[in-house]
């Protein structure tokens, strides 16, 4: 079974330190939700909740009555969770290869084009005609700076807008090359090497872990 969750586990890892090695390497900053982001992140850490403490363990009764679907119904439990948990969530946009200093200069740019009484007090910022109050916070490690609303915009409209016109602003602005991007590739490149060395060299046990799961 150890090698069976050790692939389970490092697999979804792997894509998403790609994808953020891409995201990190991109001569542009690149916008997103913050809710789709933090689906992202759910789904990269699925495998280490299937095998890890907190193991998915379904109920005997339910695996009795349902067999291997079983691990179906708990995949859509699981997501319908995360995705419930990024409602509740306050309006966030992730903003990936920027600081707060560069992400600052480009949405002052673009507040003013929407709002001519947008107003900045100290990292936040005022957007009275468009329904949107904000601040801006930066992640501790990397180029990553978020918007989050203050509360819920009295626009959701508004926040879309925002949201759009940001993007476009973002993919005119030049971001300047770093070579942080190299450690989320190490990362995933290395990770998605050992789960296909163990892959190919425990395919027997793998492969009777996965009739296992499928025999519940």
């Amino acid at each position: 079974m150890t090698s069976f969750y050790f692939v389970v586990a490092t697999v979804p890892l792997a894509l998403y330190w790609l994808a953020l090695a891409w995201l990190h390497s991109r001569p542009q900053p690149f916008a997103v939700d913050g809710r789709r982001d933090f689906i992202a992140l759910a789904l990269a850490l699925f495998g280490v909740l299937f095998v890890g403490p907190g193991s998915i363990t379904p109920p005997v009764s339910a695996a009795i009555a349902w067999g291997a679907n079983v691990w179906l119904l708990c995949g859509v439990l699981y997501f319908c969770v995360v995705v419930l948990l990024s409602s509740l969530q306050r309006p966030r946009i992730v903003v990936y290869n920027a600081t707060c200093e560069e992400l600052r200069a480009t949405l002052s740019r673009v507040a003013l084009s929407l709002d001519d009484e947008a107003r900045w007090a100290g990292a936040s910022l005022n957007l009275p005609n468009l329904g949107v109050q904000l601040y801006i916070d930066g992640a501790a490690l990397g180029r990553v700076a978020s918007l989050v609303g203050l509360d819920a915009p009295r626009s959701q409209q508004g926040w879309l807008r925002l949201e759009k016109e940001l993007r476009v602003e973002l993919a005119r602005t030049e971001a300047p090359r770093r070579r942080g991007w190299l450690a989320f590739a190490a990362l995933g490149w290395g990770a998605a090497l050992a789960a296909g060395v163990v892959f190919f060299e425990r395919q027997e046990a793998i492969a009777n872990a996965f009739h296992f799961y499928l025999s519940v």
